[in-house]
C-alpha cells in the first residue's frame, strides 16, 4: 500500500471514528442532558467536518503527484 493510499485511508476512518464519537456524545446529551456530552458531541462534530475538507484538499493535491 502506498503512502497515498494509506493517508487517505486514514483520513477517512478518522472522519469515520469522530462521527461516532460525536453521535455518542449527542445521545449521551438527549438521554442525560449532561453538558459535557453536547460539548464532546459539538468538538468532534467539528472535527469531523474539518477531517472531510482537509481529506478533500489532500485528495485533489495527491491526484496531481504521480
Amino acid at each position: 500500500m502506498s503512502l497515498k493510499v494509506f493517508h487517505i485511508v486514514f483520513v477517512i476512518v478518522t472522519t469515520i471514528l469522530s462521527l461516532f464519537v460525536a453521535l455518542w456524545g449527542i445521545r449521551e446529551f438527549a438521554q442525560q442532558k449532561s453538558t459535557g456530552g453536547l460539548a464532546l458531541g459539538l468538538v468532534f462534530l467539528a472535527a469531523a467536518i474539518a477531517l472531510m475538507v482537509y481529506g478533500k484538499r489532500v485528495y485533489a493535491k495527491l491526484k496531481e503527484i504521480p
